[in-house]
C-alpha cells in the first residue's frame, strides 16, 4: 500500500500580541490614547480607569500595548521614534508600571499579598533595592525605617522575594522600636512602607510628601480580573479602595465589567447589593471606562484577508469564500474567529491525512462546522444523538435553513421545529443560518459522513429520491423527493388533495380559518388553521417524525422505547385546545353535565370522560357537523397522530424543545393542584411545533390506541407506516401527563394504559378529523 501524502495545517496564532507585531482594529491608537491619559500630567491621581470587553476582543493585547508604550516609550534600545508623544516627550511625565495577572492567585489566601509580592519584585527587577540598601547603610538615615522593616516581615511572613529583598535593618540598635515588634498585623502600616517605596521608585525621593505627581507615576496592570473567584475579584478591588489609593497611583483593570459586576453581587449577595447597586460599587472604584467596540463585519473580513495577501497566518480560499458564516459563528470576536478558523482547519487535514475527506465537498464541510460551533449544546446534541435516522436529521437541518432564509410562508411551516432557538443564547446559531448553504453534494449520507468523519459513499443516483443543493444561498435549494414525502411548501400552496386512508376518502378543497398562536379568534386565510363546530383545529403535514425514546433516554421508561421513525403518510387535522367544559355542555344539552361547577369554567377541559365518553362525543360531532365536514370524519388520534403533533417531526422531548420549562405546562412543578384554562401556557411558548395548545401537563388525554407495552419493540427493523397500534387490549392509550404528574411523565413520549370505561379528575381529550376511520 503507497504510502499516504501528508498535509500541514496551518493555524492562526492567539496570544496577545508581542509588541514587534503590528495591531489590528485600531488597538494601537487606542493604546497611545490610553497611554497620553496615563502620562498626563494633567491628569490627577490616583485614577483606576476599567477596560472593558468581552472574552477574546483583545483586552489583555491592549494592556499590554499600553505598557510597552509607558515602560518603554522608544522601543527595546530606547533609539526609537516615539510611540505616542512624538516631540512632545517633555510634556508627559515617566512611568513605572507593573503588570499582575490576577486570576493566577486565586489559591492566595490574601489577593493583597499577591499584588504587593510583584509590585516589590518589580521595584527588584528594576534596581530599586540595591540603591535601598545603599540608603539604609547611610548613617545619616533615620532611626526607624519602616520600609525595611515592612520588606523583611513580609518575606518572613509570606515569601516569594528572593534573597534579593532582605535587609539587615536592625531596630534594636535605636532607642525607637520598629512597629513592627509592636503590632502583629503589620498591613495596619502598610501605607507609611507603601508611600516610602513609591516615592523612592519613582521619583528617588524618600519623603513621600515632598513627591510631585506630576513628574511621575506608578502604573499597575491588573489583568484578567473577569477570571478571578467572585471573592478574590472583590479582594482585588477593595485593595484598589483601601490600601492603594494613593497619590501618584494608576490602575487600569482589564475585564468584562458585566462579569465582575456578577461577582460583586455573589460575593455580597446577603448585604443586598445587587443589580444598580452593585454597578455603583464599580463606579465608585473606577473612575474612567472604556468599552472595546465591536468589530464590524467588514473589518473583519479585511482582517481576514490581510491574513491571507501576507501570509501572516493562512486563511485559504475557501474559508474566505465563507467568511461571514465564520464570523457569525464567532459573533465577530477576534479570538473566537481565531480559534474557529484553526479548529475548522485541524478538523480538515484530520480528514484529509485519514482519507477521510474524499467526496466531502470542502464548502459544505465549512458551513457544518461553523454550524456547529455557532449552536447551543441543546441544537447539537440534538442532531448528534437525539436524531439517529440520518434523513430526520438530514431533513431537520434543511428545515433549519428555511426557518431563517426561506421565503415567509416557508418560515411558517417550519418555525414551531425551532421555537427553542427564539432566545438570546441561539443568536450565533440563527447568524449562521443565514449565511450557509449547502451544495448538491449534501446528502444524508453525506452528513454522516462529515458527523462521524468517514468517507461517504459513492453517490450514483438520488438515494431515497433526495439530494439537496444550492450553490448561492437559500434560493437555489433543491429538493428533489420521492412522491410519499412531498415538499411542506408544495402542499400549503395547493388545495388538499384526495388521500386514500383505509378505504375512506379526503378532502378536496381550500381551507378558510386562522387561530393565532396564542389567540382563540379564527382568521380567514390560512391554510393550516380551520375552524369546525366551534373547534380550532390546526393541520399536521404528511410525512416522517420520530417516535418514542432512545434507550439510553435516562427519562424515558420501556414501553416508550425504543426510538423509531414512523411515517404517516396523510395530512389530519388536530384540535389545537383540549375539549372544554362549554364545548362539551352543547353536546350533553340537558344532561348532566361530569364537571358539577362547570358554568365557572367554562373554558377548562372537561374531565372525568371516559374513552367510551370521548367516543359518544365524536359520533356526535360527525353527525352535528356532517356539512361542515364534508368526507372528513372526527375521532380520537391514534399514538403515532398525537406524539406527531405534540413533538413535530424531530422527536422533541416537550412539545417546545428538549429543555423543561415548568412556565410552559400546567405540570406538578408548578403546584396548580387543579387544571387550568386551555391555552393560558400559549403565551409563554408551549405550543407544539404544529400550534397545538397544553399537549403536556393539565389533562392525560384519550387515545384511540389499545395499549401494549410491547408496541414498539415488534416495530424493530421494519418500516412503520400509518400504525394504529395494538389490535386489542384490555386498556386504552392515554398520553400528554396532567397537573399532578413532574415532568418525567409530561413528556410528549411518555405513554400509559387505563381502562376505558373509568373516568377521573384528570382525564380529557382532543380530537382529529381526517379521511382514516379505525
Amino acid at each position: 500500500m503507497p504510502r499516504r501524502k501528508y498535509q500541514t495545517p496551518e493555524i492562526m496564532h492567539d496570544a496577545p500580541l508581542t509588541d514587534s507585531k503590528a495591531a489590528d482594529f485600531h488597538f494601537d491608537d487606542f493604546a497611545a490614547t490610553l497611554a497620553r491619559l496615563i502620562a498626563s500630567p494633567n491628569s490627577e491621581t490616583p485614577l483606576a480607569i476599567g477596560i472593558n470587553g468581552a472574552w477574546g476582543s483583545g483586552k489583555t493585547s491592549l494592556l499590554l500595548r499600553v505598557k510597552h508604550m509607558l515602560y518603554k516609550p522608544k522601543g527595546e534600545d530606547g533609539k526609537g521614534e516615539h510611540r505616542f508623544a512624538h516631540g512632545e516627550e517633555k510634556d508627559f511625565r515617566k512611568c513605572k508600571t507593573v503588570w499582575f495577572d490576577a486570576w493566577k492567585y486565586n489559591e492566595e489566601k490574601e489577593l493583597l499579598v499577591a499584588l504587593v509580592r510583584v509590585i516589590l519584585q518589580a521595584m527588584k527587577k528594576d534596581g530599586l533595592m540595591n540603591k535601598l540598601n545603599a540608603w539604609l547603610e547611610d548613617p545619616s538615615q533615620p532611626a526607624y525605617d519602616s520600609v525595611a522593616m515592612f520588606i523583611n516581615a513580609f518575606e518572613i511572613s509570606f515569601g516569594g522575594l528572593g534573597l534579593g529583598l532582605k535587609f539587615k535593618a536592625d531596630p534594636q540598635k535605636h532607642q525607637t522600636p520598629s512597629k513592627f515588634e509592636q503590632y502583629t498585623a503589620f498591613f495596619d502600616y502598610f501605607n507609611e512602607a507603601f508611600e516610602k517605596l513609591l516615592a523612592l521608585w519613582v521619583h528617588g525621593k524618600s519623603n513621600f510628601a515632598e513627591i510631585e505627581e506630576s513628574q511621575g507615576a506608578l502604573v499597575i496592570f491588573i489583568d484578567d480580573l473577569d477570571r478571578c473567584l467572585p471573592s478574590k475579584t472583590v479582594q482585588a478591588l477593595e485593595a484598589l479602595k483601601l490600601f492603594l489609593d494613593k497619590s501618584g497611583c494608576v490602575f487600569v483593570l482589564g475585564a468584562d465589567t458585566r462579569i465582575v459586576q456578577m461577582a460583586v453581587e455573589a460575593h455580597y449577595k446577603n448585604t443586598g447589593i445587587t443589580g444598580e447597586s452593585a454597578k455603583d460599587y464599580l463606579e465608585k472604584i473606577i473612575q474612567l471606562r472604556f468599552d472595546i467596540p465591536p468589530i464590524v463585519e467588514k473589518v473583519m473580513e479585511d482582517y481576514l484577508k490581510v491574513q491571507s495577501k501576507e501570509n501572516r497566518t493562512k486563511v485559504d480560499e475557501a474559508m474566505l469564500n465563507r467568511w461571514q458564516a465564520l464570523v457569525a459563528a464567532a459573533e465577530v470576536n477576534p479570538r473566537r474567529v481565531k480559534n474557529v478558523i484553526n479548529d475548522l482547519n485541524l478538523q480538515w487535514f484530520m480528514a484529509v491525512n485519514s482519507g477521510q475527506a474524499e467526496g466531502v465537498n470542502r464548502d459544505d464541510f465549512i458551513c457544518w462546522q461553523a454550524l456547529m460551533r455557532a449552536a447551543p449544546k441543546i441544537f447539537v446534541d440534538h442532531v448528534r444523538e437525539t436524531l439517529e435516522d440520518s434523513e430526520r436529521r438530514h431533513s431537520f437541518i434543511m428545515d433549519a435553513l428555511k426557518w431563517q432564509q426561506g421565503k415567509q410562508e416557508d418560515k411558517e411551516l417550519v418555525k414551531g421545529y425551532f421555537s427553542a432557538y427564539e432566545e438570546k443564547d441561539s443568536k450565533r446559531l440563527r447568524g449562521v443560518l443565514k449565511q450557509i448553504s449547502f451544495s448538491n453534494e449534501f446528502t444524508p449520507d453525506a452528513l454522516d459522513a462529515i458527523i462521524y468523519m468517514v468517507a461517504p459513499p459513492t453517490v450514483i443516483s438520488n438515494i431515497g429520491g433526495i439530494a439537496y443543493g444550492t450553490s448561492s444561498g437559500f434560493g437555489n435549494l433543491i429538493a428533489l423527493q420521492a412522491e410519499s414525502e412531498k415538499p411542506l411548501v408544495e402542499e400549503s400552496k395547493k388545495a388538499v388533495e384526495s388521500v386514500s386512508i383505509g378505504g375512506e376518502v379526503a378532502l378536496e378543497g381550500e381551507l378558510e380559518y386562522r387561530v393565532i398562536r396564542g389567540e382563540k379568534e379564527p382568521m380567514h386565510g390560512d391554510q393550516n388553521l380551520r375552524v369546525i363546530g366551534g373547534l380550532n383545529f390546526v393541520r399536521v403535514p404528511a410525512g416522517k417524525f420520530v417516535m418514542g425514546s432512545k434507550d439510553d433516554n435516562e427519562l424515558a421508561v420501556n414501553s416508550e422505547k425504543p426510538q423509531h421513525t414512523v411515517d404517516l403518510t396523510y395530512e389530519y387535522w388536530i384540535s389545537r385546545f383540549i375539549l372544554t367544559n362549554d364545548q362539551y355542555a352543547e353536546y350533553l344539552g340537558k344532561k348532566r353535565h361530569p364537571v358539577s361547577d362547570w358554568q365557572k369554567k367554562k373554558d377548562y377541559p372537561v374531565v372525568n370522560v371516559s374513552w367510551n365518553d370521548a367516543m359518544d362525543y365524536c359520533r356526535w360531532f360527525n353527525e352535528n357537523y356532517k356539512s361542515d365536514l364534508g368526507d372528513l370524519l372526527s375521532r380520537l388520534p391514534s399514538e403515532a397522530e398525537w406524539e406527531k403533533a405534540a413533538r413535530g417531526a424531530y422527536g422533541n422531548e416537550w412539545p417546545w424543545g428538549n429543555e423543561f420549562d415548568a412556565s410552559k405546562c400546567n405540570s406538578a412543578e408548578g403546584k396548580k393542584g387543579g387544571t387550568t384554562p386551555v391555552g393560558v401556557y400559549s403565551t409563554w411558548g408551549g405550543d407544539s411545533p404544529y400550534g397545538c395548545s397544553d399537549m403536556v401537563g393539565n389533562v392525560w388525554e384519550w387515545c384511540h390506541d389499545w395499549f401494549s407495552d410491547s408496541e414498539y419493540q415488534s416495530r424493530i427493523s421494519m418500516p412503520v407506516v400509518n400504525p394504529k397500534g395494538s389490535q386489542s387490549g384490555y386498556y386504552r392509550a392515554l398520553r400528554g401527563g396532567s397537573f399532578s404528574y413532574f415532568r418525567n411523565g409530561t413528556r410528549c413520549a411518555y405513554r400509559i394504559d387505563y381502562n376505558p370505561d373509568k373516568r377521573d379528575l384528570n382525564l380529557g381529550f382532543r380530537l382529529v378529523i381526517s379521511p382514516s376511520v379505525f
